[in-house]
């Protein structure tokens, strides 16, 4: 998985913008990065990883693997040795003390903040039974003139595509967009939870009937 925040990194990283980075590298709406032919990450060159110093959390926390649940709970894994790798795997040490060597922590309460609204955005989509992606106002994105749009490159929403999204966000306040990555990630938070807080103001709230059916059902049940 490849969250906004991994994705401005990494586009800036390459020295281009989060839409074309979205274009060329991402998969399921812009959910997954994409592999190469051979089933490498498209990153990965004879010299080193293109994107080393803003690789996403998945990449900074191997041979680790980390799940959460739906508590926020998180478990830790570690994965088997891959052909070509040559780190150094040891067991000494603790998992807490890995993870603060590597400097995942930003990347952790990122993901955690990002992942809380996207929740609350699902939740919206069941509550107004909209099936179609849900994207801010003035937020459409477009590719760049010379990017060639790869089949299922366009982002679930565009609220991934941080340039985009902060562009129209900061155009309708009459505001600058923050030139540094955490400034950036942090007012794109801030506009994502504006949005939803504007956007759950509006919903239909769920009907007494339908609450008086789920009691009736509820009563029901042994």
């Amino acid at each position: 998985m490849a969250g906004p925040h991994e994705i401005l990194g990494m586009s800036r990283q390459l020295g281009i913008g989060t839409t074309e980075f979205l274009t060329l590298y991402s998969a399921n709406g812009g959910t997954t990065l994409r592999n190469g032919a051979d089933g490498r990450c498209l990153f990965v060159t004879p010299s080193g990883c293109r994107v080393h110093p803003s690789r996403p959390l998945v990449c900074r926390l191997y041979p680790l693997g980390r799940a959460t649940d739906a508590a926020g709970g998180e478990r830790f894994a570690m994965f088997p040795a891959q052909d070509g790798c040559r780190a150094a795997v040891g067991t000494d040490g603790t998992i807490a003390d890995f993870i603060e060597s590597q400097g995942v922590e930003p990347y952790l309460e990122w993901s955690r903040r990002y992942g809380a609204l996207y929740g609350r955005m699902l939740g919206l989509l069941e509550r107004l039974g909209v099936e179609a992606r849900l994207d801010p106002p003035g937020a459409a994105t477009e590719a760049g003139a010379d990017a060639a749009p790869a089949a299922g490159a366009e982002p679930l929403s565009s609220w991934q595509d941080i340039d985009a999204s902060l562009a129209a966000y900061c155009r309708a306040r009459g505001i600058a967009v923050p030139a540094g990555i955490g400034e950036a990630i942090e007012l794109h938070l801030r506009a994502m939870g504006e949005w939803l807080d504007d956007l759950e103001a509006r919903a239909p709230a769920a009907s007494l009937g339908d609450a008086e059916d789920d009691d009736d059902k509820g009563a029901g049940r042994t």
